[in-house]
């Protein structure tokens, strides 16, 4: 119970920051914080999700919709809702079909850099307001740039009012963990804003509509235009729900991935339902479960309940100023604007730190379309993937009175031709009619394509007057080249029984 209400707390106010953040309108974000919790309880594996607004999540969808729709329209707002139906329908089909594994599809270099550069540009989506100064165009860096090239125009009061927030929710922390800074900050700004009759800056203005309503009525024809976006954020926002189940899975109860995703799934699906946006997994929030002693998951049940309760006092938060929500939303993810998970990889791996880079790059170049940075990096990475997959390890020597051929890689249809070339070269060089072994041992894996290639060698070795043994196969690889009519194919144990140095 306990649990459940803190957590509550902090995501009231967290969500009119992030709908602002998603360039939707405040009461989407209070529709969100209290339909998410209430659909994901009945199915989460791991009781420490807390699911809602994320700043992950509204970055992302201000990427995909900024270019399509003006945001804070209407339209925009119908579009971020189906969005949502739209992310919770695939998460749900993953779910279902229980391909939880593509969950970790995401190498690390791709999520690290991506994880930056959304961190720099949600705190430079957040610097118009919190200097009080109106922007324009759709770019977050240009608007960021537009804000800090006219201080004669910055507002101190919103600037004070930022840093004041930025220091409540810090203290906070100092105090107590559980002390509940967000809402300390939202309550004191609004009443500080109503007495000094608008000194710190533009307010949040009337919130209306703030109760959950079934919306049915979505544009639907905009499906299609989503459905590459819906993709991107299923994948790449459960990226977070992951890290926080592995990071808080204990040995009495795992945490299933599949059912992580039913419920992200069915979160969603209820978020588009009631005219919300995407929702996800919150680390912050997550970490304040376990600090307030929280245990099981039917703490997000407490959490959505609370959220109704408190969405009851939102039209008094119209005086909020919008220079406390920047602070809210630098808060909560100043931890993330960091470079040292991206520079250490360069100690690590030269290629995987690359990509890392590549990827930051892209996120800052490409934004808003964060998502279209996304699939960049994930092509690149699996690009050099599958390059370094193509080169196999090829070493030749003699070894009890024949000679023998150590192959270390991956053998498939782009690599096999490799060792193909290799052995006829080697059988060029040494003309004797010494055996011929070919060992696998080392060999990860070896498609149909690579299969067929080995039956052929042993077809021209026998063609040229050798013998040649296949030994440390698979048990796969052996059955298939034993039904291509391939003889001379032994385990490691069959290898040195004497009877390699002759075929009849």
């Amino acid at each position: 119970m306990l649990a459940g209400v803190t957590v509550a707390l902090v995501l009231v106010p967290q969500s009119l920051a992030y709908a602002e953040l998603a360039g939707v309108p405040a009461q989407l974000g209070l529709v969100a914080a209290v339909v998410a919790p209430l659909a994901a309880v009945w199915f989460a594996s791991s009781p420490a999700m807390q699911v809602g607004p994320t700043a992950m999540s509204a970055v992302l969808v201000f990427g995909v919709l900024a270019i399509q729709l003006p945001p804070g329209t209407p339209a925009y707002a119908g579009a971020a809702a189906l969005l949502a139906l739209m992310v919770g329908l695939v998460r749900l089909a993953l779910g279902l079909m229980r391909a939880g594994a593509l969950a970790f599809v995401l190498s690390q270099p791709v999520l690290r850099g991506f994880t930056l550069g959304a961190a720099v540009l949600i705190v430079a989506s957040q610097l118009p307001a919190a200097l009080g100064v109106p922007t324009f165009g759709l770019s977050l860096l240009g608007r960021a740039a537009q804000a800090l090239a006219t201080p004669a125009d910055w507002s101190w009061g919103a600037l004070l009012t930022t840093l004041a927030t930025l220091a409540i929710i810090l203290g906070a922390r100092r105090i107590h963990p559980l002390f509940p800074g967000a809402l300390v900050a939202v309550v004191l700004g609004t009443l500080v804003s109503r007495w000094s009759d608008g000194a710190l800056g533009p307010a949040l203005g009337r919130i209306g509509g703030i109760w959950p309503q079934l919306q049915l009525d979505l544009p639907w024809a905009l499906a299609p235009q989503l459905l590459i976006g819906a993709l991107v954020i299923a994948l790449v926002g459960f990226a977070e729900p992951v890290a926080i189940a592995r990071r808080y899975a204990d040995t009495q109860r795992r945490w299933d991935p599949n059912r992580e995703l039913l419920s992200q799934g069915v979160a969603n699906v209820a978020a588009g339902l009631a005219g919300a946006y995407p929702v996800g997994g919150s680390f912050s929030r997550a970490a304040l479960f376990r600090l307030a002693g929280g245990v099981t998951r039917w703490s997000g049940l407490v959490t959505g309940v609370t959220a109704l309760g408190l969405i009851a006092f939102a039209p008094l938060l119209a005086g909020l100023p919008r220079a406390v929500l920047a602070g809210l939303v630098i808060a909560a993810v100043r931890d993330l604007v960091r470079i040292q998970p991206v520079a250490s990889l360069w100690r690590l791996g030269r290629t995987q730190a690359a990509i890392a880079w590549t990827t930051l790059g892209l996120t800052l170049l490409l934004e808003p379309r964060v998502d279209q940075a996304v699939l960049v990096g994930v092509a690149i990475a699996v690009l050099v993937h599958l390059l370094r997959e193509t080169r196999v390890s090829i070493e030749h020597h003699r070894e009890g009175g024949r000679h023998v051929v150590t192959v270390e890689g991956v053998l498939w249809f782009a690599s096999a031709t490799q060792v193909e070339d290799a052995v006829r070269t080697l059988w060029n060089r040494h003309r004797d009619e010494l055996p011929w072994r070919l060992d696998l041992n080392h060999v990860g894996y070896v498609d149909l394509d690579a299969t067929l290639v080995l039956a052929s060698l042993q077809d021209q070795a026998a063609t040229l007057g050798l013998t040649l043994d296949i030994v440390g196969a698979n048990a796969r690889t052996r059955a298939r080249l034993r039904r291509l009519g391939v003889q001379r194919v032994h385990a490691d144990s069959e290898a040195d029984d004497g009877r390699s140095a002759h075929v009849p």
